[in-house]
């Protein structure tokens, strides 16, 4: 990964893909503004440019041109590399916690490099899916993409009921019932159940044995949902990923 000593700030580029090295890129519109008036970026400063795709470069900066309220800037790529997506992704579906908890819990997963995340629809879930904007959240990963310089962005994906979740063959519940969590094998991929507070119903626990699904415990204390959902992600990619991604 890049390091991030040398970097000044770092800016989300959807077009990445189609430069090269010692390519000169423009950024405008929010990027651009944020980078100039929030950041104070300026002439020759180091940055880092991502498409949250794969692909991340370094530069640095050439001109600010534009007005104070519509600035662009001029980036010299000095190198750009393509990181493959993870061998062992991670996917979080949880019932959905109330309040700006939702928010900091997509922040926090992201950082913790979840790869995709759903709403989990649940008998006692206490807040409905039409009550989130999935184009704020996605907004939020992708903040967090470029904070924690990340190739690929958090996913938010569409809600899934509990139901149709449990009979994913990947899926792992998350209840204090179950054994510590251990990594003898890593799985190709891992989906992390998170119950609502009012914990999972009779009927849902009767689904967990019908179908034989794994469950785990994260810890030896009952978590709210955002903890437990981080809780669960810190565990498993820290076990899963004990080195940082390299470009391909």
């Amino acid at each position: 990964m890049p390091d991030p000593q040398q970097i000044q700030h770092w800016m989300m580029f959807s077009d990445l893909a189609q430069y090269s090295a010692d390519h000169p890129i423009t950024i405008t519109d929010a990027e651009a503004h944020h980078a100039v008036r929030v950041k104070r970026v300026r002439l020759n400063d180091q940055v880092g440019v991502l498409n949250a795709k794969g692909h991340i470069a370094k530069g640095s900066i050439q001109s600010i041109a534009g007005s104070k309220s519509k600035p662009n800037l001029t980036i010299e790529l000095r190198s750009i590399d393509f990181y493959n997506p993870p061998e062992h992704p991670v996917e979080v579906y949880s019932a959905l916690p109330k309040g700006d908890k939702l928010d900091r819990m997509i922040d926090q997963l992201s950082q913790l490099g979840v790869d995709s995340y759903r709403p989990l629809i649940c008998d006692r879930s206490q807040r409905k899916p039409d009550t989130i904007r999935l184009d704020k959240l996605d907004r939020i990963a992708i903040e967090a993409a470029k904070q924690c310089h990340r190739p690929y962005k958090l996913n938010i994906d569409d809600p899934v009921h509990f139901e149709d979740a449990i009979k994913d063959p990947d899926a792992l519940i998350a209840d204090a019932s179950g054994s510590p969590y251990q990594c003898n094998t890593p799985a190709q991929r891992r989906v992390i159940l998170i119950g609502p507070e009012g914990g999972w119903s009779t009927r849902e626990r009767d689904q967990f044995a019908a179908t034989n699904t794994q469950t785990t415990r994260f810890g030896i204390l009952v978590f709210r949902i955002e903890a437990a959902a981080c809780a669960a992600a810190a565990i498993i990619n820290s076990q899963t990923h004990p080195s940082k991604p390299h470009p391909k």
